[in-house]
């Protein structure tokens, strides 16, 4: 008689080369639609999902985003992103991950009930900066469309609840 055992399986040893991940048409397909829906690219989107997918199975695994690179010799400086909420004076972003919203544990705390605790996030990632909506109850939108995550351009104004202009400039200070 088979033995049975419970629980999970024993994972195969992994092979002294591993073969490359091989995706399937639709899961490419899908990775391309979500890719242009978020104005990622195809990797940030898959690094996202992986990151996603890892909180859930692994809470305590640390996922950080790099911090800001430093110019090596030769190397123009990464650009320094500046933001104004409602016309108000701008300040600079000068962290790795910076968080918009209405709770103490934010770096920009909007006092407005509209705002979620913990409304949206600026991340520094693969050289450039990225805004998303952290899910928030009221969403924030570029021109009249949602936005989840984007990359951030010059310019850029995105209005948190729909409501709040947060406008954005890459370059160097006033």
């Amino acid at each position: 008689m088979a033995k049975k055992t419970l629980g999970r399986k024993k994972a195969p040893a992994a092979s002294k080369k591993a073969k490359p991940l091989q995706l399937s048409d639709a899961d490419r397909e899908l990775i391309a639609r979500l890719s242009e829906r978020t104005s990622l690219v195809p990797r940030e989107v898959l690094e996202r999902a992986l990151a996603g997918y890892a909180a859930a199975v692994a809470p305590g695994m640390p996922l950080h985003p790099e911090p800001p690179r430093k110019a090596k010799k030769g190397e123009p400086p990464p650009q320094k992103l500046f933001l104004s909420v409602d016309g108000k004076p701008e300040i600079e972003i000068d962290k790795s991950e910076f968080v918009l919203g209405s709770g103490p544990d934010t770096d920009l705390r909007l006092d407005l009930p509209l705002i979620s605790p913990r409304h949206a996030r600026i991340l520094w990632r693969d050289g450039r900066h990225v805004f998303e909506d952290m899910r928030s109850a009221r969403g924030s939108f570029r021109q009249g469309q949602p936005v989840d995550v984007r990359f951030i351009e010059s310019g850029d104004e995105i209005d948190l609840g729909g409501f709040l202009p947060v406008r954005f400039r890459l370059g160097e200070g006033l």
